[in-house]
Formats: C-alpha cells, sequence, structure tokens
C-alpha cells in the first residue's frame, strides 16, 4: 500500500517508515502541511498517518481537505486524549484516531485494517460500470468495453475520485509522471475516446477547470 505519514516529528516518521516499508509499503513523508497536500494531490495514497499538531496549519484542516476530495482513510495521531477531541476527530472523517505514545506496529496493523474500505478495492462500480482492477476489466451494463492502457488508466484515476476535478496537467502527472512533455490536448483525446466507449454521461466537463465523473449518474438522476 502507498502510505502517506504527516508528522512534524522526523523521530515519529522515521520509525513509522521503517516499520511500513519492512511490510513492503511505499511511504510518503511531509513534516507540514502545505506538504502533505501537495502530496496528497500527486499520490494516489491508500492511508494517510496525521498528526494532528503541525506547525503550519491544524491537522483537521488538512482531514477536512482529503475528506472533501478524496477517498482515502486517515488515521489521526494526537496527544490529546479526552473524549471531546475524540468525537471531534471522526466528526470530520477520521476513520481511526490513536493516542499518543503508541507502538508503529499498531499503525501499522490499523492501517492494513482500513484497507477494506479504501479506494483501492478490487471492484469499482459507478452507475453502470464496473472496473474489475485484478484484471483490468471494464463492463458497462455487463458487457465488456475495451479500453486502452491509458484509458484505462484515466478512467480508473476519475473513478477512484469521483468528487475531484482533475485538470489536464493532473491527468498528466498521475499518469505519465512528472518527467514527460505530453501535450495537453493529449487528454482530451483520451477523453473523447473514453466517452465514445462508456456514454457520454459519465465523465462531466468541468469548465475551466478540467474532469469529473458525474455523479448525477450515480445518484440515478439521469
Amino acid at each position: 500500500m502507498k502510505v502517506l505519514i504527516i508528522d512534524d516529528e522526523e523521530k515519529i516518521t522515521n520509525v513509522l517508515v521503517s516499520y511500513f516499508e519492512k511490510n513492503g509499503d511505499t511511504t510518503y513523508v511531509a513534516h507540514t502541511g502545505e506538504s502533505a497536500i501537495q502530496i496528497v494531490d500527486k499520490v494516489p495514497l491508500d492511508v494517510i498517518v496525521l498528526d494532528l499538531m503541525l506547525p503550519d496549519m491544524a491537522g483537521e484542516d488538512i482531514c477536512e481537505y482529503v475528506k472533501l476530495n478524496y477517498d482515502i482513510p486517515v488515521i489521526m495521531l494526537t496527544a490529546k486524549i479526552s473524549i471531546e477531541d475524540k468525537l471531534k476527530g471522526f466528526e470530520i472523517g477520521a476513520d481511526d484516531y490513536v493516542v499518543k505514545p503508541f507502538h508503529p506496529k499498531e499503525i501499522l496493523v490499523r492501517a492494513e485494517r482500513l484497507l477494506p474500505d479504501s479506494h483501492k478495492k478490487q471492484v469499482i462500480q459507478f452507475g453502470q460500470l464496473e472496473i474489475h482492477k485484478s484484471e483490468r476489466r471494464i463492463l458497462l451494463d455487463h458487457e465488456s468495453i475495451q479500453l486502452t492502457q491509458h484509458e484505462y488508466n484515466i478512467l480508473l484515476l476519475l473513478v477512484e475520485n469521483p468528487k475531484k476535478v482533475f485538470s489536464r496537467d493532473d491527468i498528466i502527472k498521475k499518469i505519465f509522471g512528472f518527467e514527460t512533455d505530453v501535450n495537453p490536448r493529449v487528454i482530451d483525446q483520451h477523453i473523447k475516446n473514453l466517452r465514445k466507449k462508456i456514454k457520454d454521461k459519465y465523465i462531466q466537463t468541468v469548465f475551466g477547470l478540467g474532469y469529473k465523473m458525474n455523479e448525477k449518474v450515480e445518484e440515478n438522476e439521469i
């Protein structure tokens, strides 16, 4: 799994990184809220371990941002032990809450426990659209749809983050990587081809911003 660890204490991040990487996981580290948001927007994460006490912004604000834009489980770390603090954490969307001090193994176990509820499920459904990730297979109204590799990756990115609007540059960075000179108009062509294959209504153009999944389809409104 891909794990983002957000804590301004380097000793804590180093220990957690060691435990996760020994488990075979990929880790990302942020010591400030600003750098954390940048990673969240660039990397498809499976779980976030978030300390509430950061030098530049409140951990609660980061949690709210994540939950507004993505479907990523968040484990909060804090020295606050009152029930009011815990309830506030859950109210803003935290999936788990751990009070310091803690054992790193506990964080690893809690993170793995959250994975089945994350956006990395093996079968994702959006309206009549099904994505079977282990087989890289797409079904629409129970019929198989053939997509190119780039079309599949773009569709998966949008479906795993249905509330977020992705600009052309966002899609290029996530699908093709940072070291690339892909023309942004290529993304428009991929979207056009996707719409022909999975029906126009599924992918929405947000004028001046980019593309996202049309949530009205999921709500059966169209």
